[in-house]
């Protein structure tokens, strides 16, 4: 069995659903990205290896930001809707399959 890390996204009011495996190789981790949505599905193709040095380039310093994080490039490329839940799920997985964040799901609440 491969030691991974596997997320599902729901989408909200498009209902569309999205499945990650994410699997650590080395200093990348490398994605395989199932969507019932063609643009998740085309963001998948071209998402395929994301390495540590993309997310932090400098040792010791944060993250790279919204506009030069690999993920949110490669999504403003495919997804249509900024508000898409996507790519900061796939982040979030990324991240914790480098071993930099707790596997706790993010929520979302419309509460009125």
């Amino acid at each position: 069995m491969i030691d991974m890390t596997t997320i599902e996204i729901y989408g909200g009011a498009c209902q569309f659903r999205t499945e990650a495996r994410i699997i650590l190789d080395g200093r990348d981790v490398k994605l395989e990205i199932e969507s019932d949505c063609k643009y998740c599905q085309r963001l998948g193709r071209d998402l395929m290896k994301v390495g540590l040095a993309d997310i932090f380039p400098e040792r010791g310093r944060p993250a790279v930001g919204f506009m030069t994080n690999p993920v949110y490039k490669k999504a403003d490329q495919h997804l249509p809707h900024v508000d898409c839940p996507v790519p900061c799920g796939l982040l979030k997985g990324i991240l914790a399959e480098f071993g930099l964040q707790l596997k706790k799901s993010p929520t979302i609440e419309f509460l009125q």
